[in-house]
């Protein structure tokens, strides 16, 4: 017994040259796909190293005199506040510090051995 394969009535069998045409190109899916992968190299990039900066901060403030005195709180309370000095001065100090604070909260569990440990 012989099946039969139907196709619909506007079926058209294209070779992989003509595909190109049908797709729009390959020269732009491959310039999107290489865009793409470096926006993703950047990013990728700018947070490792705004975590790397945060914690460096951070320790660099803890060894300060003063700032690991009393409770979890009052450390925590004290540098917010010293956050938020520092993110006042600019915008760019605003941004920096919003998006290295985020990676070290982010990264939370990491951040706290990289903080203790010395």
């Amino acid at each position: 017994m012989m099946k039969k394969m139907n196709y619909p009535a506007d079926y058209a069998v294209l070779s992989n040259e003509e595909m190109t045409y049908t797709t729009g190109g390959g020269a732009v899916d491959d310039a999107a796909g290489i865009a793409t992968t470096a926006a993703t190299v950047v990013g990728a990039v700018v947070l490792a190293s705004s975590y790397i900066w945060g914690i460096k901060q951070a320790r660099t403030w803890l060894q300060q005199d003063g700032n690991k005195d009393g409770n979890f709180f009052t450390v925590l309370g004290r540098a917010t506040d010293a956050l938020a000095t520092d993110m006042g001065k600019s915008a760019s100090n605003f941004v920096r510090d919003a998006v290295s604070t985020t990676m070290v909260v982010a990264l939370a569990p990491l951040s706290a051995v990289l903080l203790i440990v010395r």
